[in-house]
């Protein structure tokens, strides 16, 4: 294997994404970067590309236990890397996919996020509470992560997703669930044009991360085309049973 060191445009080449990722991949400390020269630029071995794409070069050992290439979830085996969106049209169906994807995880031990504001976060952890869950000991342990909540742009947001996906891989190795409310969402990016690019661009960044995106859909809020354009950013869901991330 060659152990030239590959500059940002090589290493985005190899790993087919885009230089402004690579360079959040690193900064966030999922991509293993060294820098050089006064103005710190970023150089790559292309061993480390590898073991970022989940494969080890040829003739190593992985340097850590190899995770599990999928979690269970309601009995369905869903591969990390997958980015799922569920729709509901009632209040009532709001927590009917998200709940039971977070309490498993809590019970499995397997960081959750959770990505909601105001009354729908509380909901969902009322909800987690009845289903005898310790919420607060949760919060406390890392084992239930509450993302922040504000007003950022598409790179920002992404940014602030892979930093916490960096930092549960570092408090406790394993897969990671998250759950990302669109409504507030919605609210946050600014407008349904700038959700659905975020969307767009996370599909391409949970790819290579060890987690599960679950993204709650509620059809009163978007229109048809926006749903329509919703299901295009998540074709992963179609690989599973469809009918039940319907509500």
């Amino acid at each position: 294997m060659s152990e030239k060191l590959l500059n940002t445009a090589e290493a985005a080449a190899f790993l087919r994404a885009s230089q402004a990722s690579v360079r959040r991949w690193a900064d966030a400390g999922l991509l293993l970067a060294s820098r050089i020269g006064r103005r710190g630029a970023r150089r790559f071995r292309e061993e480390d590309l590898l073991r970022f794409m989940g494969r080890s070069p040829a003739g190593t050992s992985p340097a850590a236990p190899v995770l599990p290439r999928a979690l269970l979830f309601q009995g369905m085996a869903v591969r990390l890397g997958s980015h799922l969106a569920s729709l509901y049209g009632t209040d009532e169906g709001r927590l009917r996919v998200g709940l039971p994807f977070l309490r498993e995880g809590l019970l499995a031990n397997q960081t959750c996020l959770l990505y909601a504001a105001g009354a729908f976060r509380d909901e969902y952890l009322r909800a987690l509470k009845s289903e005898k869950v310790d919420v607060a000991a949760a919060i406390e342990d890392r084992l239930l992560v509450l993302m922040a909540v504000r007003r950022v742009s598409v790179d920002e947001w992404i940014k602030d997703f892979e930093r916490l996906i960096a930092e549960a891989g570092r408090d406790r190795p394993g897969p990671v669930r998250f759950v990302g409310d669109t409504t507030t969402g919605l609210r946050n990016v600014g407008s349904a044009r700038s959700l659905s690019r975020l969307e767009k661009e996370l599909t391409a960044v949970v790819k290579r991360l060890p987690v599960v995106v679950l993204c709650p859909y509620d059809a009163r809020a978007f229109d048809g085309v926006e749903v329509m354009e919703a299901l295009k950013h998540h074709f992963d869901t179609f690989d599973y049973q469809l009918g039940y991330f319907l509500s």
